[in-house]
């Protein structure tokens, strides 16, 4: 394995890590935001995780 090639595969890997950091990200910050639409609707915060939005992103 040349240098080149190890350099490719550390850049692959970290490129796919930085992708699931920034997935996860996303996931969460929708999360918060229909949690705080919610809580107008719904005070009470053990009610609205009882409902248990879940969220489907497409594929």
């Amino acid at each position: 394995m040349d240098a080149y090639s190890l350099i490719a595969l550390v850049t692959i890997v970290l490129s796919l890590f930085i992708l699931v950091m920034l997935s996860q990200l996303f996931r969460n910050l929708i999360r918060k935001q229909i949690d705080d639409q919610m809580k107008d609707m719904i005070p009470i915060k053990a009610v609205r995780e009882r409902i248990g939005i879940r969220i489907k992103l497409r594929k």
